[in-house]
């Protein structure tokens, strides 16, 4: 420690992620993203091996799936997908759930609350 009572020398990284992260403006960010680890709780386990949700901002979700045939399936599951975030991180987390885009192909719209 120094004089004034601060630790000087190295640090662990989960002591000092927190301030960096604040004093560079992402913190905001990277909470509104942590719902994004939730994927697998929120859709189970088999299909979160073919899935996963990419982005959040601003309540729209991005997911992408490895075979069309999830991707039909996941959007089947749409309403419940965004009742689950909602109920687990608060109403208004996600509205809307959209497709990543694919080379060639613009995003898709497929349900709006």
């Amino acid at each position: 420690m120094n004089r004034r009572g601060e630790k000087t020398g190295p640090q662990r990284v989960s002591g000092i992620l927190g301030d960096v992260l604040r004093q560079c403006g992402l913190n905001e960010r990277l909470q509104e993203r942590s719902p994004l680890t939730a994927w697998p709780e929120i859709v189970g386990e088999d299909i979160a091996k073919h899935s996963r949700a990419v982005d959040i901002d601003d309540g729209v979700l991005i997911l992408e799936a490895d075979h069309g045939a999830w991707r039909q399936e996941l959007t089947l599951l749409i309403p419940m997908i965004i009742n689950k975030f909602n109920a687990l991180f608060g109403e208004g987390t996600v509205t809307e759930i959209r497709w990543r885009n694919r080379p060639g192909q613009g995003r898709k719209r497929y349900y709006k609350k």
